[in-house]
């Protein structure tokens, strides 16, 4: 570790203390913990979201996926997350438009679809199946951190790790606040980081041109003693997946990333629809220059290191690169911006299991019971370091790379959650019976097919989905206004807003069974409690 890592860490460090101190002052509720109070401005919103998206899945894992899948990883998953984020806006402006949006995704889904029922079994499904999506995540974040800090340290991956809880403890004490302030830093970290990471790969290899020369006819293996490669085959659209796999692995990515819980609840936190939406386009736009970066990084790699030695997986593209050929300061900001990469999204996946678990479902079950905004914040900034140090246990023996362990997740997510949340958001017809459907056809589809080792498991989970949705919209009745007026209509009538008041328990509002006898219940609901 060179003495500017020592310069560039501390610093990186002390803002880090200073962000997460400054932000306790900003949590006065259980919404400001949650999504930020539903107030976040647009700088703060592009800043988080930039982060979240630049994890150590994109800044570690495309670069290995194109050393050894060449151009096609541009395909399966830069293309297929510009895709995402590019729909983003639509589904922005209407998940913010309520004037009392959810907390949570579990708890949009309760008010879309079971408005009326004192205990959702909806929200109670699709909060375990967060929390398992995103305890992953998790795991995939503390690994790519571990590996860097192997790399910058000299410490062992298994000892690293632990490193990561002091930086989880810092970023997790000021819930979303915390969260959003830190990552503007990690943001235009990255940035920096990837930026300064391409100009090395340029500068030792003599620019696109030899880059692309190599790439074109080395047939070199990804590791020493592996099969050696087709040559040409690192510039194939389809590189060494097939176009079944490939198209898979892009629309799980393009899809399902859309409509994963940690970005509708992202869409929550700020200000008005028109910050949701404008956040996203400025998202978009500032990945750009990243993804370019990750690319020229990833093709570069091959030319430098034509093989990786025995043990090492294409998840050490990034950090070999800085350690053989980046000067001092440019190795010690690229791979401190890798850290961040690793913080920014893993404290965000970690506030996400942590509100599944807390206010999702122990919460939910008790729906007569008073919760106080004070204690709940307290027991979630708890929850969220036990999770943390569960997360880095697990991640002792990593079982799967970075980039393709989220397309897993995602895959699954868009499964089970898209037709629910689109036709949710621009559909009125669209029902409760029709979303436990399309959840329930969707994740079991998409976990059976990859399972029996099918091209592409999500096609077939999101295509099951959308029949068992349609057909059970189409045979069951419609849902009550409360449901979807707040998603669709300007003005909403006073029964839509009380049911919303009494699901998210506001705390300027009555509590406990009070609550629940101000609000009309419906037919529908009366038959479902029965």
């Amino acid at each position: 570790m060179t003495f500017w890592h020592y310069i560039v860490a501390a610093a990186y460090m002390a803002f880090l203390i200073w962000g997460c101190l400054k932000s306790l002052g900003q949590v006065e509720s259980l919404s400001d913990f949650t999504t930020g109070g539903h107030r976040m401005g647009l700088l703060l919103g592009v800043g988080t979201s930039v982060a979240t998206w630049v994890s150590v899945a994109s800044v570690m894992g495309v670069p290995g996926q194109l050393y050894s899948n060449g151009i096609a990883a541009i395909i399966g998953w830069v293309a297929g997350w510009f895709m995402a984020t590019a729909v983003m806006p639509l589904l922005a402006w209407k998940v913010r438009r309520p004037e009392l949006p959810a907390r949570t995704f579990p708890e949009f889904i309760r008010m879309r679809f079971e408005p009326f029922d004192r205990i959702s079994k909806l929200q109670l499904i699709v909060a375990v199946l967060m929390f398992i999506g995103y305890f992953i995540f998790c795991h995939l974040q503390v690994v790519g951190f571990g590996i860097v800090f192997n790399t910058i340290t000299g410490i062992r991956y298994e000892y690293a790790i632990f490193a990561f809880l002091i930086v989880l403890l810092l970023t997790s004490i000021g819930g979303f606040w915390s969260v959003a302030a830190t990552d503007m830093l990690n943001a235009a970290m990255i940035l920096i980081g990837v930026m300064l990471g391409a100009g090395t790969i340029l500068y030792a290899t003599g620019g696109i041109g030899p880059i692309m020369e190599a790439v074109a006819t080395t047939t070199a293996p990804t590791n020493v003693g592996g099969p050696p490669l087709e040559p040409g085959v690192l510039l194939s659209p389809a590189g060494t997946f097939g176009w079944s796999v490939l198209m898979g692995i892009f629309m799980a990515n393009a899809i399902g990333a859309s409509v994963a819980p940690h970005w509708i609840n992202r869409f929550m936190a700020p200000k008005n629809s028109k910050a949701a939406v404008l956040q996203m386009m400025w998202t978009l736009i500032l990945l750009i220059p990243i993804f370019a970066c990750l690319i020229v990084i990833g093709l570069g790699a091959k030319a430098l290191f034509p093989s990786l030695p025995e043990g090492k997986t294409t998840d050490y593209i990034m950090p070999l690169i800085m350690q053989d050929y980046a000067p001092p300061f440019v190795a010690a900001v690229t791979l401190i911006a890798l850290l961040a990469a690793a913080v920014s999204t893993a404290n965000s996946m970690l506030l996400n299991c942590a509100t599944s678990i807390y206010y999702d479902l122990y919460r939910s079950l008790y729906p007569d019971r008073e919760f106080d905004d004070t204690r709940a914040t307290r027991q979630l900034r708890f929850s969220v370091i036990g999770l943390g140090v569960l997360s880095v246990i697990s991640a002792i023996k990593p079982p799967m790379l970075l980039a393709m362990g989220f397309t897993y997740v995602y895959g699954a997510f868009g499964a089970a959650f898209m037709w629910p949340v689109w036709f949710g958001l621009f559909w009125k017809r669209m029902n409760r019976e029709g979303a436990y459907a399309g959840i329930a056809v969707g994740a079991t589809a998409f976990i059976v097919a990859k399972v029996m080792g099918a091209d592409n498991p999500f096609l077939i989970g999101a295509t099951l989905s959308l029949v068992a949705t349609l057909v059970t919209v189409r045979l069951t009745a419609p849902p009550p206004k409360e449901a979807y007026e707040a998603y669709f209509d300007a003005e909403v009538s006073a029964s839509t807003l009380a049911v919303a008041r009494r699901i998210r328990r506001d705390s300027d509002h009555a509590h406990g069974p009070a609550a629940h006898a101000a609000t009309p219940i419906h037919p529908i609901a009366k038959e479902a409690n029965t």
